[in-house]
């Protein structure tokens, strides 16, 4: 119980268990009259807040409620990571509680001191907000009103604390508390921590911030005020009565140990020791005795003073505290300190101190938390580079994302009947960069919001997976999020452990430069929890593929990984996909809108925050002119490459097509190269200037080396349908192709290829190129390098043979057993974009055209369209081709009832537009819904379309306006003349 000066006290008796039976009722009588005359003297306090003055608070006490206020000026929580709360105890304030008192002149306040105020506790304790809370410990309470029990007074405690610092959810998350109960307010803090221990309970963030707390003389186990109760309460329930006022039955806690005292006891003894959410916690108590006799009636001979501690070690301390620290003081000033010269505030402080500094290291749990948020996700492992080898900042960064499955239900249920949908065989839609189709298009953030089942209830989805690659964090439904790049499993140390561990990964991945097992071990645990709120992106499925099936260690640990309760998997789209995700998604290309404000910012100064106007309307314009590269530029590397490489693009340079493109990129890029492998031209390094006006041939052969490696690997990794490449593939590839060029010291140099881990060792280090279409083309300008050649040969090469000999083949025998291999779609396209620029387009349509063919399908006439779409030199069989593709779209609307060869950007404009103009009703309406389905379409494709507006069959004008209906810009509708 606290008292306010020294030679105060709120217990009040005067009598002995050891005086003779023969002056009890003598003792009785005078005890109660003598106390109530004596308590009259004594006006009973009010409980009131503190002030956050430097000096005590002089004015009277006015609060009833629950009160916090800061003693510490200047602190605020974003100076600060901890709050300190000083609760008091029975019949008191805060005014008094922790204010020392000089005891001869207790009056003089210029000589008081608060231990909280700056000047003490402040000092000792950086970086905290300190204050104090005020609750309603009235000794004597309205006669006219239920009492409120000790549950009742936690709830209330609880309550004001809720309203003070969490009002509004503004309070970070990982924000501490720290509190000092004194007395009695010990015990109503415990109930309140009891009660809270329960995350469906409303003031469960209290408890959860709860990190540590401080007990002065707490009596858990009751005081020596229970020798003397039976007297001192007559005595206060007799001033009580003149008052019209009751004995607050808070008095009862402190009688004696009870049953509900020593629950509370044993709960918070199960509370402090939480693995996931711990509490630290220390108990000082005195050694000074107070005589309550004598506190009541000075002028007792000393014989009846009963000197003993009213609150001694075994009632102040908990089990779990093994050396409770005690104070050489009495009762009434064990929350009162002189000065901070003195040996007892010295001990107190520096408690609060070293527990304060204790939770700011964090159990093992919350130290790997911070190691991997702060010291392994480093914006190094984090960052996007761009082709200029500069930094992305993240909040340029986005992606969009398409919904593929849902709990077994696929896109294609979704779609409205009678609806037409992209072709799967154009580059555009291979490229997922088709129009976006806003009821299946997915915002990152909201992934895992509530959306309907195949069975249609509502389902949280927690089971993810992503056709593409990235990733993000969620903050308020995830403690962590645990990014594994699932390629590190097939690391030798790894595999060749017999029984792999979420504690080997988490110590591998993330805790390796400290000391990890420990770490490690916690993180672990933590997955076992009931709520395991982990989130686990596993980056990279397709490369770990072999270790989906068997019964290896590492095939039966990656089976536990992938069914985490909570996971987000990134695989390429070929790969196979884990069985019954909740939700399938497929990353797709930028929008319109999103394109528009990347070539902004590319062309914006990051010093002045200027945007070079006139580039971006060249760009703007350029790409509106050129509707297939409008399409491409949608794939993110090529919207970079393309606003990299703006100021050294030719303006005769044939860029209407993708294989023109790609070529300018490349040139610009290999000038990159050739400054970074440190070339040189007689004896001195080349710059930026030499290489400014110089052209390809120039520059090839500065690089030879480097261009047969990228092409051989490119080609080499085609035909063994390989992407991605570990060192075993590199020095294979030059080994047989460059034995002269060194791949660790070259590869780091070239713009073309990436590794997903730069930090690791060579050997262990996979390669891949930048974006799938530009191994493509490099494939393609190897077999084209061969093609040209009269002598040339296709060199093979087998990753995956014990039998590293090679094997020749000459092109054209190559090109006639692979011309319709699906994967070497966009490596004809390529092909046959490279030999227009040579003139030799035409033989290499013609011997597509030769055997073998396929007659009974449009595999043939889709490569012959595709090829066509690449070449825009003078072909002496384009406009045959084209009749017989026109032929084929309307044979394909009357005998499959679709037009799926003109959902293609590639199909020819002039056989598109003889089939609308030869094509019956039917057919033009089939024609026009699959226009609909195009991402971007030509103007004069548009003029055609615009002309049905005022076709007389009503199925041909809907599906006309349907075509149009999200084109920017609309020409007039008007008779297109006959092609």
């Amino acid at each position: 119980m606290a008292t306010n000066t020294a030679e105060q006290t709120t217990s009040f008796t005067r009598a002995s268990l050891h005086i003779s039976a023969g002056w009890t009722t003598l003792l009785c009588f005078l005890t109660g009259t003598i106390i109530l005359l004596w308590l009259r003297r004594t006006p009973y306090s009010n409980s009131a807040a503190s002030t956050a003055d430097d000096g005590p608070d002089l004015s009277p006490p006015t609060h009833k409620g629950v009160q916090l206020v800061e003693v510490t000026r200047g602190r605020n929580e974003a100076n600060t990571d901890i709050d300190i709360i000083a609760i008091h105890g029975l019949d008191t304030t805060s005014r008094d509680t922790w204010t020392w008192k000089d005891p001869r002149d207790p009056k003089n306040n210029r000589t008081w001191v608060n231990w909280l105020h700056p000047g003490m506790l402040p000092e000792s304790v950086d970086r905290a907000r300190i204050f104090t809370c005020d609750w309603p410990a009235d000794l004597l309470v309205p006669s006219n009103l239920i009492q409120k029990t000790i549950e009742e007074y936690a709830i209330l405690l609880l309550e004001g604390i809720e309203n003070a610092l969490f009002a509004g959810g503004a309070r970070q998350q990982n924000r501490s508390i720290v509190f000092v109960a004194s007395c009695l307010g010990g015990l109503v803090l415990t109930r309140a921590l009891v009660r809270a221990d329960d995350k469906r309970n409303r003031y469960y963030r209290i408890r959860a911030a709860t990190r540590g707390i401080v007990f002065l003389a707490t009596p858990f186990r009751g005081t020596s005020f229970q020798d003397v109760a039976a007297w001192a309460e007559r005595g206060l329930r007799a001033k009580a009565s003149l008052q019209d006022r009751e004995v607050s039955r808070l008095l009862d806690s402190v009688k004696e140990s009870t049953f509900e005292l020593e629950e509370s006891v044993g709960k918070l003894t199960q509370l402090c020791q939480q693995k996931d959410n711990p509490c630290e916690v220390f108990a000082f108590y005195e050694l000074g005795t107070t005589s309550l006799p004598h506190k009541a009636f000075p002028w007792l001979p000393g014989w009846f003073h009963q000197r003993k501690q009213l609150v001694d070690r075994s009632s102040a301390t908990l089990d779990i505290i093994p050396d409770p620290v005690p104070l050489h003081r009495p009762h009434s000033l064990m929350n009162k300190f002189r000065d901070a010269q003195c040996s007892d505030y010295k001990k107190v402080a520096g408690q609060i101190r070293g527990m304060v500094g204790k939770i700011r290291e964090g159990t093992p749990l919350e130290q790997a938390d911070i190691w991997i948020r702060e010291k392994h996700y480093t914006e190094d492992k984090l960052e996007i580079i761009r082709l200029s080898r500069e930094r992305l900042p993240m909040d340029q960064c986005y992606i969009n994302l398409s919904i593929i499955e849902q709990h077994g239900k696929t896109a294609s249920d979704s779609e409205k009947k009678g609806e037409t949908v992209p072709s799967p065989f154009s580059v555009i839609a291979r490229q997922k960069v088709e129009a976006l189709d806003q009821t299946t298009q997915v915002e990152l953030a909201t992934i895992f919001n509530e959306r309907k089942g195949s069975d249609g209830q509502p389902m949280h989805p927690r089971r993810i997976l992503i056709r593409g690659r990235t990733w993000g964090k969620w903050n308020e439904l995830f403690d962590r999020v645990l990014w594994v790049p699932l390629r590190n499993l097939k690391l030798p140390d790894r595999r060749s452990m017999a029984r792999y561990t979420f504690e080997d990964l988490f110590s591998h991945e993330f805790l390796l430069p400290m000391d990890g097992q420990n770490l490690a071990g916690a993180l672990s645990c933590v997955l076992a929890a009931n709520r395991n709120k982990t989130l686990f992106l596993l980056d990279g499925l397709d490369e770990v593929s072999e270790d989906l099936t068997g019964d290896s260690g590492m095939t039966r640990f990656l089976d536990q990984l992938l069914n985490q309760p909570n996971v987000i998997i990134t695989t390429r789209p070929s790969a196979k996909a884990p069985p019954n995700p909740h939700l399938e998604l497929e990353t797709i290309g930028f929008g319109p809108n999103q394109v528009k404000e990347y070539i902004e910012k590319s062309f914006t100064d990051p010093k002045t925050a200027k945007t070079d106007q006139t580039k971006f309307n060249k760009v703007q314009s350029f790409l509106q002119e050129r509707w297939l590269i409008q399409s491409l530029v949608r794939i993110p590397i090529q919207l970079d490459a393309l606003c990299y490489t703006w100021d050294d693009l030719k303006p005769d340079a044939i860029l209407n097509t993708m294989t023109g493109m790609y070529k300018e990129i490349e040139l610009k890029l290999w000038k990159k190269d050739v400054l970074r492998l440190e070339k040189k031209h007689d004896e001195k390094e080349l710059t930026e200037a030499y290489l400014k006006s110089a052209g390809r041939q120039k520059i090839e052969r500065f690089v030879r080396d480097e261009v047969m490696f990228v092409e051989s690997l490119a080609f080499t990794g085609l035909h063994n349908d390989v992407i991605d490449f570990p060192s075993e593939h590199l020095d294979s590839i030059s080994d047989h192709f460059t034995p002269d060029l060194l791949p660790d010291k070259t590869l780091q140099s070239l713009s073309f290829l990436r590794t997903s881990d730069p930090s690791s060792e060579y050997h262990n280090r996979n390669y891949h190129f930048i974006h799938l279409t530009f191994q493509e083309y490099f494939a393609a300008r190897y077999f084209v390098r061969q093609w040209n050649n009269p002598d040339g040969q296709l060199l093979f090469l087998a990753f995956d043979s014990k039998d590293k000999q090679t094997k020749v083949r000459p092109p054209a025998e190559f090109l006639r057993k692979h011309k319709y291999t699906a994967r070497y779609d966009i490596f004809w396209r390529f092909v046959a974009g490279l030999l227009d620029g040579s003139g030799k387009a035409q033989d290499f349509i013609t011997t597509i055209e030769d055997e073998p063919l396929d007659l009974l399908g449009p595999t043939h006439q889709r490569l012959i369209m595709h090829c066509l779409s690449e070449i825009s030199t003078s072909l002496p069989t384009r406009e045959a081709s084209e009749e017989k593709l026109a032929q084929w779209l309307l044979f394909e609307c009357t005998f499959n009832k679709s037009a799926r060869l003109a959902s293609e950007f590639e199909f020819p404009e002039r056989a598109l537009t003889r089939a609308l103009l030869d094509g019956s009703s039917a057919i033009q309406t089939e024609i026009l819904r699959s226009l609909a389905s195009r991402a971007s379409i030509s103007q004069r494709i548009a003029e055609t379309v615009a002309a049905r507006l005022n076709d007389e069959n009503w199925h041909v004008r809907r599906a006309a306006v349907k075509a149009l209906g999200k084109r920017e810009a609309l020409p007039d509708a008007r008779p297109p003349s006959r092609p």
